[in-house]
C-alpha cells in the first residue's frame, strides 16, 4: 500500500511541476507563473490529486492483479487521463504560448487553448474522475472473482 501511496503523490506533484516547468519556461517569468497559479490554484489541485489518486490505483493494479486484460485496459484510460491533465495544465499557459505558436504554424491552438482554458481543466478532472472509477471497478470485480461462493 505504501508503494501505491508514494507514487500518486509523486504523479501529484510531478503534474504541479510540469505546470511550474511549461508556465515558468513560457512566459519567462516566475511571477507571472506563480500570479496565475493563484488564480487557479484550485483547479490546478483538484487535476492534481485525481491525478496522483489515478496513478496509486494504477500502480496497485500493476502490482497485485494478475489479469492482463484488466491491466491493459487500466493503462489505456491512465495513459489517455495522462495526457488530458497534461493538455489541461497547458491551456493555463497558453495566452504566454501565443506568441511562439504562430511561428511553428500553430496559432488556431493557443487562441483555442487559452479560450477554453477553465473548460480543458474541469475536463480533465472529468477524465481523473472516470479513470478513477473505473480502476476501482476493475479492483472490485477481480477481488470479487477471487471469492469462493
Amino acid at each position: 500500500m505504501i508503494k501505491e501511496i508514494i507514487s500518486g503523490f509523486i504523479g501529484s506533484i510531478s503534474l504541479l511541476l510540469f505546470y511550474f516547468v511549461v508556465m515558468g519556461v513560457s512566459s519567462g517569468s516566475w511571477p507571472a507563473t506563480i500570479s496565475q497559479f493563484r488564480e487557479l490554484w484550485y483547479w490546478m489541485l483538484l487535476l492534481s490529486i485525481g491525478f496522483g489518486i489515478q496513478i496509486g490505483l494504477f500502480v496497485h493494479l500493476r502490482n497485485n492483479v494478475k489479469n492482463p486484460k484488466g491491466l491493459q485496459h487500466s493503462g489505456k484510460v491512465t495513459a489517455t487521463s495522462t495526457g488530458t491533465s497534461a493538455v489541461s495544465m497547458i491551456a493555463c499557459c497558453a495566452h504566454h504560448l501565443s506568441e511562439v505558436l504562430p511561428i511553428i504554424g500553430l496559432s488556431g491552438a493557443a487562441v483555442f487553448l487559452t479560450r477554453y482554458q477553465i473548460r480543458l481543466i474541469i475536463l480533465g478532472i472529468f477524465m481523473n474522475l472516470f479513470g478513477i472509477t473505473y480502476m476501482i471497478r476493475i479492483i472490485r470485480k477481480i477481488k470479487n472473482s477471487h471469492i469462493p461462493s
